[in-house]
């Protein structure tokens, strides 16, 4: 089968698995929208739950020469829960260069970023990663294999999401 239909089965089986909030919200701005985006599919938006946190951001490479950026789109993203039952969530980059956790459990969360890139899309050999949260980055792993480049960030410093609240990542591969 195929990763798309495998990645539709699971956005299917979670949206059947959600139950409607039963919490009034404690803010009064509503927190963003989030979207789940597979390729060759409609778009699915969730519902945002005021009693979940959210993790959102942007992928993006930026040139020091020329000062143009350029969105990174369809790096794979996971969170692990730190605190409680060690929840895990995972999610894609879309084509935008944009990111959304939606509807996650309040707690304290490890942050891994999955870099496959193929070559053709590497747009410099060896970029710095710039942050813009700095969480103790760790470069785990970089290497190539059949045309495609994978890299593997983890972070040392755990995200702390709370009820309502939105925590904001941005990540910039800076070439020369």
């Amino acid at each position: 089968m195929k990763p798309s239909k495998l990645l539709l089965l699971f956005v299917i089986f979670l949206a059947s698995c959600a139950s409607p909030a039963t919490l009034k919200p404690t803010h009064t701005s509503a927190p963003p929208t989030s979207t789940v985006e597979v390729v060759g599919t409609p778009t699915m938006t969730v519902t945002p739950d005021p009693a979940m946190g959210h993790i959102e951001g942007d992928f993006s490479w930026f040139f020091t020469s020329t000062s143009i950026s350029a969105p990174i789109g369809l790096v794979n993203l996971e969170i692990n829960g730190h605190t409680g039952d060690y929840r895990r969530y995972t999610t894609k980059v879309g084509a935008n260069g944009h990111f959304t956790f939606g509807n996650i459990e309040a707690g304290d969360y490890g942050f891994g970023i999955y870099f496959n890139l193929p070559v053709s899309e590497r747009l410099c050999e060896t970029p710095e990663y710039v942050y813009g949260t700095d969480l103790d980055w760790e470069h785990y792993a970089t290497w190539l294999k059949v045309g495609v480049w994978y890299d593997i960030l983890f972070s040392s410093i755990d995200v702390t999401v709370n009820p309502g609240e939105t925590v904001v990542l941005d990540f910039v591969l800076k070439c020369p």
